[in-house]
């Protein structure tokens, strides 16, 4: 009864504790609410198990390195954790730090060996990964594919992909270019700034707005006309012995639609041997006027349940401009989740009318394209670009649904 009475008072009192979760080295961890500790065991209560005392001795020593949003960066063992605060070990002795001042959390422990054997003999390989708990991937995305996400690249980071680069201005504002249209004299720059970011390390929140400007070319978005091909079939064609050639004795002016760039406009372009008008559409590159892209996105970052790494929830919405059309729109929702700390799957749904995939766009006769999307595919670190040049911890390959399929990036 004596036992039941504690129990009872110390559960009564647990909204006052502080929740800490405790790694022992066995590998087991328990979460509950901390009522005693002394320089030699723990003391903790848990809903399911109830109350039971740890030695200090069989928690695991989990090394970390914690950057906090100031700058400064914390080393040590990590003795425990909560929503509220993690305590470490340092060598400024035990510090609790705020989890809402942490921006990043680290694997600290140095890399180990381990034997291995395969049909060709004993190999030893080093593995920079610990199996201790982990809180944040290698890589947090800035964009999903083609959309932005809340976050931004980090100050003084630098990335080139295969379209664009970029460069951290601050930790809250990046710029970003596609260097692949400079070919073709189009001046552009997006630059994108987070407004806030708030929360810790259980769960975190950011959002960001910016815009994206052209000096000319055309949207990489499309629209169907009506009239993409005009021309005359002269299919009655007949020889009249009595001329000593062929003359055509029917002709049918023909139609065609198809997929045109948003901003493309009909232009004659010349006539034809029969005198005949001849119109075109303006390719992608012809466009000469300045245009703009805005975009807003807001992200939720959450730390998994049950296991390590993050789940991030992503909303957002773009619109193109472009001088003499409608208002191109873009709603998008994205997931990206941390499968291991170098491997990301993502997913996302969005809503474009000026969207064509990739099918569609070389069936030019079927305008019977849908305004509802959604893509999947996954980003790692640990597939080399080209089979010669091995893994590199700063090269992050992609292949996803939607086209260009193949996504690659540096950052430095």
């Amino acid at each position: 009864m004596k036992k039941i009475m504690l129990l009872f008072l110390a559960l009564s009192v647990l909204p006052a504790q502080d929740t800490q979760t405790l790694t022992l080295k066995s590998g087991d961890k328990i979460t509950g609410q901390v009522v005693e500790e002394t320089e030699t065991t723990i003391t903790i209560i848990n809903p399911l198990i109830g109350q039971m005392t740890i030695n200090k001795s069989e928690l695991k020593q989990q090394v970390v390195v914690i950057t906090l949003k100031s700058g400064d960066v914390v080393r040590g063992e990590l003795v425990s954790r909560s929503a509220e605060a993690m305590v470490v070990k340092s060598a400024f002795g035990e510090i609790s730090i705020p989890s809402d001042q942490i921006a990043t959390i680290d694997d600290g422990g140095a890399p180990t060996q381990e034997i291995r054997y395969t049909p060709f003999g004993t190999t030893v390989v080093t593995k920079e990964e610990s199996d201790d708990e982990w809180f944040f991937s290698k890589e947090r995305m800035m964009d999903i594919w083609f959309d932005p996400t809340g976050y931004t690249i980090g100050k003084n980071k630098l990335y080139m992909s295969g379209l664009s680069w970029g460069f951290g201005l601050t930790d809250k504002m990046q710029i970003t270019s596609k260097w692949t249209n400079y070919f073709f004299q189009d001046f552009n720059v997006r630059p994108k700034i987070n407004l806030f970011k708030t929360g810790n390390v259980e769960s975190q929140s950011a959002f960001a707005v910016g815009a994206h400007l052209h000096t000319r070319g055309l949207p990489g978005k499309y629209k169907w006309v009506d009239d993409k091909e005009t021309w005359w079939d002269y299919s009655g064609w007949e020889y009249d012995s009595t001329l000593g050639y062929s003359k055509y004795t029917d002709s049918t002016h023909i139609v065609e639609g198809g997929w045109v760039n948003f901003g493309s406009k009909r232009e004659k372009v010349d006539e034809d041997w029969n005198d005949e008008d001849r119109y075109e559409y303006t390719g992608s590159w012809d466009g000469d006027k300045m245009w703009f892209e805005v975009f807003g996105a807001y992200t939720i970052s959450k730390l998994r349940s049950g296991g390590n790494g993050r789940v991030n929830t992503t909303v957002g919405a773009s619109a193109v401009i472009y001088p003499d059309e409608e208002i191109a729109p873009r709603l998008y929702g994205a997931i990206d989740i941390d499968v291991t700390r170098s491997v990301k799957v993502m997913a996302e749904v969005f809503y474009d009318p000026y969207y064509v995939e990739w099918l569609d766009f070389l069936d030019n006769n079927n305008d019977s394209n849908s305004d509802l999307f959604f893509d999947i595919g996954f980003m790692t670190n640990k597939v080399p670009l080209f089979w010669f040049l091995g893994a590199s911890e700063n090269l992050w390959i992609g292949y996803h649904f939607q086209r260009p399929f193949i996504a690659f990036y540096w950052k430095l």
